[in-house]
């Protein structure tokens, strides 16, 4: 009978989870903070370990930077077949005006969604197969992949969910990212994709990879979705505006998994 194998690594504060695929084939969603210790497993270090050259799939559900400078380091290492990346790229204003004249906070956002560019031109230049989430924005076009019954299927957003964090950013980049910048930080899990990995012979037997998406995001999900899950990756590190009672009410599962940092 066809597997699929999936490891939740520890990287701290951060998420970073791999599957392989029945055909061995390796996707790894986001890709923790990037810090390489020995109390810590770097996506990068356990693809060493194994001898693994290339992924298959990355997957990057929102920008912050437990989720998204690890996925950076691989990406300079090794060869990526496909991604899929939450949105298509932006031009940031120059980097010596928002240093100079923003606070540190504003810097950290600035050089957080550079890191999000600079991946996105790595990608593309090691030819990357690179696809927008947008893609993925109804029933009919949510599988990322599909190999022996098992399937990697996108459930939020799809096209008419709110981005919030995606709206101020347009906005910010538009007028003063100074100002601006830090509220994309602040709401960026709202626009934090969901995945779930299934077998076709057993529904419920899933694992729901929540990204750090927030209980407004679950409640609009929940309406549309059977959520019944197997074993869910909770959402913004157990936090109770990620993992709740409705929320749980929702998805049912047997086991949580709650990446988390002490």
């Amino acid at each position: 009978m066809p597997s699929a194998k999936v490891q939740f690594l520890n990287v701290g504060w951060g998420d970073a989870h791999l599957i392989q695929l029945p055909s061995g084939g390796i996707c790894l969603i986001d890709g923790g903070d990037g810090t390489f210790s020995e109390d810590q497993d770097h996506p990068l270090t356990w693809m060493n370990r194994n001898e693994i050259d290339r992924l298959d799939w990355m997957l990057l559900t929102h920008i912050h930077e437990d989720h998204v400078n690890g996925l950076l380091d691989v990406a300079k290492a090794k060869r990526v077949l496909k991604a899929v990346l939450p949105y298509e790229p932006f031009e940031l204003p120059p980097d010596q005006l928002v240093q100079e004249l923003g606070d540190d906070f504003t810097w950290r956002v600035y050089r957080m969604l550079a890191s999000y560019l600079e991946l996105v031109q790595i990608l593309s230049e090691q030819g990357t197969e690179i696809k927008w989430r947008n893609e993925y924005g109804s029933s009919d076009q949510s599988v990322i992949w599909s190999e022996e019954g098992i399937t990697l299927t996108h459930l939020y957003p799809w096209k008419g969910d709110p981005l919030p964090a995606h709206e101020v950013l347009m906005k910010a980049l538009a007028a003063d990212a100074r100002v601006n910048l830090p509220r994309f930080f602040e709401l960026s899990n709202h626009d934090s994709s969901v995945y779930r990995l299934s077998i076709m012979q057993e529904p419920h037997s899933s694992v729901l990879f929540g990204g750090d998406q927030l209980e407004p995001g679950w409640e609009r999900l929940a309406q549309r979705t059977d959520l019944r899950s197997r074993i869910w990756k909770v959402s913004h590190h157990g936090m109770e505006d990620g993992f709740n009672s409705r929320i749980l009410s929702w998805i049912q599962p047997e086991h949580c998994i709650i990446p988390v940092s002490v």
